[in-house]
């Protein structure tokens, strides 16, 4: 398992999406990831999770990737290639392996979910799966990783019982 430290910020407060909601999208994308390994590592595992708000996401996104609009989720992965793949093979020499952060902006989410008409706690469980999935060094850029990463996603999410966000289907 992977220790998930959260932030919650105040605006999630009645949004039904907590510690237990994300710990088990972090489980998910860990399984669906082929490289569930890692929570079986004798070494601590963690990742940052903190869920905020657009006006702190929209710095973030201005001063990191050079956005002028908030996202509904950014990743920060704390390991490179050489990191990523040393760590799969069971040879990444640390006491302990931060894999990175993942931020979440309450009110893009929850547009988001409404237009989508979901519950936000759906939604934000498929954003924390897609923000782990950058973390363990998957991308969308070109089409077939964005399959790819897609396919990860609708698996993930269906063994959490929800739905394909991309035909609002569960995929089993």
């Amino acid at each position: 398992m992977i220790d998930v430290e959260l932030d919650m910020g105040v605006v999630w407060g009645n949004s039904n999406f907590g510690q237990s909601e994300v710990e088990k999208a972090v489980d998910a994308a860990v399984r669906f990831a082929a490289i569930a390994e890692i929570a079986d590592t004798v070494v601590p595992v963690s990742v940052s999770i903190k869920l905020s708000d657009n006006a702190e996401v929209y710095a973030l996104n201005q001063e990191w990737r050079d956005k002028d609009k908030p996202t509904n989720v950014l990743s920060f992965p704390m390991l490179d290639d050489a990191e990523l793949d040393a760590l799969f093979a069971g040879t990444y020499g640390a006491p302990e392996i931060m894999l990175g952060d993942i931020i979440l902006a309450y009110e893009t989410c929850a547009a988001e979910a409404t237009e989508k008409d979901i519950p936000i706690a759906h939604h934000a469980s498929h954003l924390v799966i897609h923000g782990m999935l950058h973390l363990f060094g998957h991308d969308h850029i070109e089409d077939d990783e964005a399959e790819l990463m897609e396919a990860l996603e609708v698996k993930a999410l269906a063994s959490m019982g929800l739905p394909n966000p991309y035909t609002n289907q569960i995929d089993h």
